[in-house]
């Protein structure tokens, strides 16, 4: 089997010395083996013939000799005869006379001591006994010689080692020599050739090989400078125009993300000053990621008469057309405060909700390709009136978690959302306010869905309410700004490395309350609840 696997690597990923060397060396031994069968056989022939004519001239001058012996029963002489003719003669193995009335031979003799296996021939002659001056002849016996043609093998076998030799030497003088002159002409250059055509695969078009040859070496070396030539051109105008290409989209790229940042600044414009929120608030912690350098999410906090409003909105999309949206959407939600007041945080989402659908023309059925995008928001507010010591808090899909001692408590908005569009005739969406005690040790907290929906941990699941809560009642009663800490220390843990999905906006906050509502009240949060 590996000698199998040898053979072939040889001919798919041999040299080609190598592969040529093979075919001359079984062609040659192929056509020496026949040539060695034929020359064989022709050599083995003529022995054969030469001994047979052997045998029969040996045959008839002993049968002549012994006529006279045999004539007169002389079995002696003719056994001296018969013994003398077999030790000169080594291929005879034996030797028969007869007389012509008598079965019993007259004089046997037989070669003794090698028993060879080699084929026999049977020479037989009869005994005539010639008449004087001419007279009639008589038959007067028989003479059998068996030869052995054992001497014919070996004849022919020293015959053939001097043409075995000489084909073996011929058959090595030419693999030698044909394997010089074809290294020289052929496999140098082409191993040259490979050399030029890795230098070019690692990048050096420069290379190039002589050509002052005529053969197809020589044409094969001349293609390959050409397409050297042509590669290292075409590579040349590409790399130039890569790099120009490469400039321009640095430049658009650059103007992009100047506009973008530029971008930023404006919604950051949009937020809430630290002295805003400092003045009505204990503590206060922002936790606010964009997914991408602008955000889908936006907060609030202003002062209006009697106290103030916060707000946490997460609008459809993000980067820019999310920043688009918080632009509309923020407008719209300042203006209905302008217009309505805070008191009825239900109807300031109602009125959102009818403004962002008349800004963006999503009133009714869609009629148009561009009118077939819906956008919209989810918004949660509260109303926040220390002096009363109460908050009013109306949601759409964004709830407030409210954090005491004895636990987390969550208050659920409405399910719905603002600005989509709907269908005609159907009914606006009802909102509904949640009265919410304010008592000490309190915490609110307002947030989008993005870090509950962050995925993340060993199976790549959401972070989820779960841990939310947990990170809170970790942190509760620590200053805020250890808890915002926690919790961004908790996400990344759980993020690992992933791709954030979505803006992540949490906005933490403690009431400063009057002092006549500093006192706590037991089961404060129950009742909020």
């Amino acid at each position: 089997m590996s000698g199998r696997r040898s053979t072939a690597s040889i001919w798919r990923g041999g040299s080609l010395l190598a592969r040529v060397g093979a075919v001359i060396l079984v062609t040659t031994t192929a056509v020496g083996l026949v040539a060695v069968g034929v020359s064989e056989r022709i050599v083995e022939g003529q022995r054969h013939q030469e001994l047979l004519r052997r045998a029969e001239l040996v045959a008839a001058t002993q049968a002549d000799a012994l006529s006279g012996p045999v004539w007169e029963l002389d079995d002696r002489a003719a056994q001296g005869m018969i013994d003398a003719l077999l030790a000169r003669d080594p291929a005879i193995r034996s030797i028969t006379v007869h007389e012509a009335s008598r079965d019993t031979p007259l004089a046997r003799a037989e070669a003794g001591g090698t028993d060879d296996q080699a084929e026999r021939v049977t020479v037989e002659r009869p005994i005539v006994l010639q008449g004087r001056n001419g007279g009639r002849t008589e038959t007067v016996g028989r003479l059998s010689i068996v030869y052995s043609t054992a001497e014919v093998v070996q004849a022919t076998m020293d015959a053939l080692f001097p043409v075995v030799g000489m084909l073996l030497l011929s058959l090595l003088g030419s693999i030698v020599l044909l394997g010089v002159q074809m290294n020289r002409i052929v496999l140098s250059p082409l191993r040259r050739l490979t050399q030029l055509s890795r230098a070019m695969a690692r990048g050096d078009y420069g290379a190039r090989m002589d050509t002052d040859r005529a053969d197809e070496i020589g044409v094969l070396a001349d293609s390959f400078n050409r397409m050297a030539e042509t590669v290292q051109e075409h590579t040349t105008t590409l790399e130039t125009r890569v790099q120009e290409r490469t400039e321009a989209l640095a430049a658009t790229n650059r103007a992009i993300m100047d506009s973008i940042n530029y971008a930023q600044l404006i919604q950051s414009s949009i937020l809430p000053a630290a002295d805003t929120l400092n003045a009505g608030l204990t503590e206060h912690f922002v936790l606010w990621r964009p997914r991408d350098v602008v955000s889908g999410d936006f907060y609030l906090c202003r002062e209006v008469v009697d106290g103030f409003v916060i707000a946490v909105a997460d609008c459809t999309g993000h980067g820019v057309p999310g920043a688009f949206m918080t632009m509309t959407a923020s407008a719209m939600l300042n203006n209905a405060l302008d217009q309505m007041g805070a008191r009825d945080p239900a109807a300031i989402l109602s009125a959102v909700d009818r403004k962002v659908r008349a800004a963006l023309h999503q009133d009714g059925a869609a009629r148009t390709l561009a009118e077939q995008f819906d956008n919209g928001l989810d918004l949660a507010l509260c109303h926040v009136v220390p002096a009363e010591g109460r908050m009013v808090y109306a949601g759409a899909r964004i709830p407030l978690l409210v954090v005491t001692a004895e636990g987390v408590t969550e208050l659920r908005g409405d399910r719905a959302s603002l600005g989509y569009r709907r269908e005609p005739g159907a009914p606006e969406p009802a909102f509904t306010n949640h009265g919410v005690p304010l008592r000490p040790g309190q915490t609110f907290c307002l947030g989008t869905d993005g870090m509950t929906d962050q995925n993340g941990g060993e199976r790549g699941r959401s972070f989820g309410k779960k841990r939310l809560r947990d990170a809170f009642l970790r942190g509760e009663g620590q200053p805020l700004d250890r808890l915002r800490a926690a919790l961004e220390q908790d996400l990344d843990q759980y993020q690992a490395g992933r791709e954030q999905r979505d803006d992540i906006t949490l906005f933490g906050f403690r009431v400063r309350l009057a002092r006549t509502l500093q006192q706590p009240v037991p089961g404060g949060a129950r009742h909020a609840a």
